[in-house]
């Protein structure tokens, strides 16, 4: 199976509702396998992950919370919760989704490049390694970038 379809297989199977425990078995396996890029590969840089703290303590905290646990109306995006939820999937998908979704006040009103400072932090704030290279407000090239567990 050539990496298009495999990648199309996944996005798939994550549109209609998630991809399930026994789905993330071979298929996804096969699409971290074919990735070059991982959030271990140091994706983004700390300056990146700073101003994304700033955007997300003016638009994300006051749900989220300051500590990205969450609340009543928001799930925790850090720790296990971050974990169990986007592990496997593409960078691309998670900015894909807070971009149409978030702020929930006003989706998609803030710039490619501050959705994906806020990536950054997030990614930071989940122990994933700085690099030298600033995470791209590009989707296509996000979804390069595989999400897994930190070792």
């Amino acid at each position: 199976m050539d990496r298009l379809v495999t990648v199309g297989l996944v996005l798939a199977c994550a549109s209609v509702g998630g991809i399930s425990t026994g789905a993330r078995g071979a298929g996804v396996e096969t699409l971290v396998a074919l990735q070059d890029t991982t959030v271990l590969d140091g994706v983004f840089t700390s300056a990146q992950a700073r101003r994304g703290r700033r955007i997300y303590t003016r638009d994300c905290a006051s749900c989220h919370g300051q500590e990205m646990k969450g609340g009543e109306m928001a799930p925790s995006i850090a720790g296990s919760d971050f974990i169990v939820f986007w592990t496997e999937l593409p960078v691309g998908s998670m900015f894909e989704r807070i971009k149409v979704s978030m702020p929930e006040d006003g989706p998609g009103r803030l710039t490619d490049e501050e959705y994906t400072d806020v990536l950054a932090y997030m990614l930071s704030e989940n122990s994933y390694p700085a690099g030298e290279t600033e995470l791209p407000a590009d989707k296509a090239e996000l979804d390069k970038i595989m999400i897994v567990a930190a070792e």
